[in-house]
């Protein structure tokens, strides 16, 4: 795929992100309420938002991605606990800072493991998931820059994310409004995820321009070394 194709790929994944998981989840929970539903029910029915992504990536792919599974799951998490918790209204906010704030534990806990976390998610947006693209992105591992920019994005992502998990619980019984609290830790996800996103491209574009400036290096001094045997 070609740059701007690449480019133009990413900007329309965010604008139906936008549209549909955040901007149409919001309308139909303001909707619901001002139709006379309760809390409990808006909040139900503003996971029509996500659902609506789903079956765009569908139509548009033919596969359910493992992106669009893993919200899956986690609507359908969120809608139990809605269901089956509590009479605590603002627990239906909190709740997923659960699933988020568990997120970047499980980030931060990879560090222990031989490979972090972000370098299995790396494998796979990073990548055109062929055998060989996976190959060549197993390969980079033996670089000290790009094993050191795995290690910085995982850090990155998991604090970030148990930094959002405490936002939201803060907008949820910090916010007197709830229909404002949900739209706040509606947003919050979103945010960091984007700027999540954005750290993660610049620290991979630079970690990519590092090993291109070294493989340009050895083949230099490889072209002005003196043939072996020559005085």
């Amino acid at each position: 795929m070609s740059q701007p194709a690449g480019r133009r790929a990413m900007l329309t994944g965010f604008l139906l992100t936008a549209v549909f998981d955040v901007g149409l989840a919001l309308v139909a929970f303001s909707v619901a309420e001002r139709l006379g539903a309760g809390d409990r029910i808006a909040y139900l029915v503003s996971g029509i938002g996500p659902l609506t992504m789903m079956a765009i990536t569908w139509i548009r792919a033919r596969t359910l991605s493992g992106a669009s599974a893993v919200i899956l799951l986690f609507l359908l998490l969120s809608s139990a606990a809605t269901l089956f918790g509590g009479a605590d209204q603002r627990l239906l906010i909190a709740k997923d800072s659960l699933v988020t704030g568990g997120f970047g534990a499980v980030c931060l806990l990879s560090l222990l493991l031989p490979r972090p976390l972000m370098f299995y998610f790396g494998a796979k947006f990073a990548t055109d998931g062929t055998r060989e693209g996976m190959r060549h992105w197993s390969s980079l591992w033996q670089y000290p820059d790009f094993r050191a920019s795995q290690y910085r994005i995982t850090i990155v992502w998991g604090l970030g994310f148990l930094l959002e998990a405490a936002l939201r619980i803060a907008a949820a019984y910090g916010i007197d409004d709830f229909e404002l609290a949900n739209t706040v830790a509606t947003l919050l996800p979103f945010a960091f995820l984007a700027a999540l996103i954005g750290y993660s491209i610049r620290t991979g574009m630079r970690a990519r321009a590092a090993g291109l400036a070294r493989a340009r290096a050895a083949a230099e001094s490889l072209a002005t070394a003196p043939a072996v045997g020559t005085a």
